[in-house]
């Protein structure tokens, strides 16, 4: 038999991670107090269906109503092999049509065979059709004095409301990490299954708060291991290494500010078949644990297991607030644009080189950060340069300096400082991420910016090319917000002009005709048409070159 099965609670002294339900459950036992209806809602593997169970016993025990049956008598033995006539348990997956609630409800009048109710499980109850939902509401209503029933289900939100409000309703929670990971320790070590606690944290992990999830994997790795010791190396030997563990080693890379080993990191998980969106919500929820850890660390208790709460409440020392927020920040974005873009590698990859290269980005969101960060005193990191493979020492000065004087300022770079303006070409390339921005502030730019391009650059103008002349004027008082997004992005603030250039004519563009988008060949007012000029517009448009005058 399954450990599941061998391990199911048989009283609520059993029921872990469920004390709120239990307490409440309990007392109305003791006092006698009954409800005629009753509906367990939880994820999965929580104890549903265990405590509907239990609560059967409880009302069927010879010695009862009692919150501790005695699991000794003939009713209670009955109810825990399922011989029991008078508890009846239903799967609504199964049997969700109006016939078999007919059905039911005929059982429903008569009166118990052998014990003092008769009590229906309904398990899945939201796979209840519609027609059967209302078939049964009347019967739920207004039941027989001995009918009592116990719905479960993992999506209450799908029962109509009518029932919702006639049953008395008990939220079942994810079983905290710590709990189940003690848990398991007690049935391995009844089992005779040797695992240590790295093991255990792995696969309390994975179940994500179902102990009956975690009871089965339990169970197949130590048929993985036979009689070895189980660690954490058998569990990704047998299951696979998750998104997590990259996660983990990802965001270590980020936070030590090695570029290499985070890209290295995405590498692996991308050839070991870890889905890429996975990985970046696996990131993010290894940002906002570094968040908890700073603000309240005790809230990881539940999460995460007592080992991983202490190193991430050791990294959130060492890291200032703004830099994890800005994490958070940039991981969202990556994730939002990978759905977007269908390349949540490339979106990934780029967030984590933001990260890590702060000091190289120009937007204003990474400017606030390091300001941010130099207010609070945090030392900031800079990228060393590049040494000249054929520098040579400084040769010593025959003649002692004149003065004492400051030395003197070191050449200006010829690199794009942070305030100059960009490139046609750069804004170009950075145009996905300036619609993604102006997206977030006004959703309705979607439509008619998602065919914009940007056609022309100068003196601090960007001139934005619509399909028609309908996109140009419902675009035409959004500028704002498009102007917002450029500032987002370049770390400048732009002005936008817009024009329409019909898609029709565009094609007519690349194909010879005349355009107001198309460079004309040098020395000629107009365009001979060819290759040559095919060449030159697919220049203009693609790397922002031009090969003489534009024509109106």
């Amino acid at each position: 038999m399954s450990l599941y099965r061998t391990w199911r609670p048989r009283s609520f002294a059993e029921l872990v991670g469920q004390d709120s339900v239990v307490r409440t459950l309990r007392t109305a036992l003791a006092s006698g107090k009954i409800a005629h209806a009753y509906l367990f809602s939880g994820p999965r593997g929580c104890g549903k269906t265990s405590a509907a169970k239990i609560l059967a016993r409880c009302i069927e025990c010879a010695a009862g109503p009692t919150p501790d049956p005695d699991n000794t008598c003939d009713n209670c033995r009955a109810i825990t092999a399922g011989t029991a006539l008078d508890v009846i348990e239903i799967d609504a997956a199964s049997n969700r049509g109006i016939d078999e609630i007919r059905a039911l409800r005929e059982s429903v009048k008569f009166a118990p065979a052998s014990m003092r109710a008769k009590v229906f499980i309904i398990d899945e109850a939201h796979m209840l059709t519609r027609e059967g939902a209302n078939a049964f509401l009347k019967t739920l209503e207004e039941p027989p004095a001995h009918a009592i029933f116990v719905l479960a289900t993992t999506a209450p939100e799908a029962l109509p409301p009518t029932i919702l409000s006639r049953c008395q309703r008990y939220a079942f929670r994810r079983i905290p990490v710590p709990v189940m990971i003690e848990r398991m320790r007690e049935i391995a070590a009844a089992e005779g299954i040797a695992i240590d606690d790295g093991a255990l944290g792995a696969l309390a992990y994975r179940a994500d708060g179902g102990l009956r999830d975690a009871l089965t994997m339990l169970e197949q790795a130590a048929s993985f291991a036979g009689s070895a010791p189980i660690d954490a190396t058998t569990v990704e030997a047998a299951f696979g290494t998750t998104g997590r563990v990259y996660a983990r080693a990802l965001v270590a890379g980020i936070l030590a500010g090695d570029a290499s080993a985070a890209l290295r990191t995405i590498d692996e998980a991308s050839g070991a078949g870890v889905e890429m969106s996975g990985l970046i919500r696996a990131a993010v929820g290894e940002y906002r644990n570094l968040l908890v850890a700073r603000l309240d660390p005790d809230l990881l208790s539940a999460d995460l297991a007592a080992d991983d709460a202490a190193r991430l409440c050791e990294a959130a020392a060492s890291t200032p607030q703004p830099r994890v927020v800005r994490g958070l920040r940039l991981l969202g974005d990556a994730l939002a644009a990978g759905r977007t873009s269908g390349n949540a590698r490339l979106e990934l990859e780029t967030a984590v080189l933001r990260l890590v290269v702060q000091g190289e980005d120009p937007s204003l969101e990474a400017l606030a950060t390091r300001v941010t960060l130099l207010e609070q005193g945090a030392p900031q990191r800079v990228a060393p340069a590049p040494k000249p493979a054929s520098a040579q020492p400084p040769k010593a000065s025959a003649q002692p300096p004149k003065t004492a004087a400051a030395p003197p300022e070191p050449p200006k770079p010829a690199t794009r400082g942070e305030n100059a303006l960009p490139s046609l070409q750069q804004l170009r390339s950075l145009w996905d991420q300036i619609r993604l921005r102006a997206y977030e502030r006004n959703v309705p730019l979607k439509g008619p910016l998602s065919r914009a391009t940007v056609d022309a650059f100068e003196d601090g103008l960007v001139t934005i090319g619509l399909v028609d002349d309908v996109s140009e004027s419902f675009v035409l008082g959004k500028l704002a917000d498009i102007e917002a997004a450029l500032a987002d992005v370049v770390g400048i603030p732009l002005r936008v002009k817009l024009h329409s250039t019909p898609l029709a004519g565009r094609v007519r563009t690349a194909s010879g005709a005349k355009s107001a988008h198309r460079a004309a060949p040098s020395g000629n007012s107009e365009p001979s048409g060819g290759e040559s000029d095919l060449l030159a517009y697919a220049r203009h448009r693609l790397l922002g070159e031009s090969s003489g005058p534009e024509t109106e």
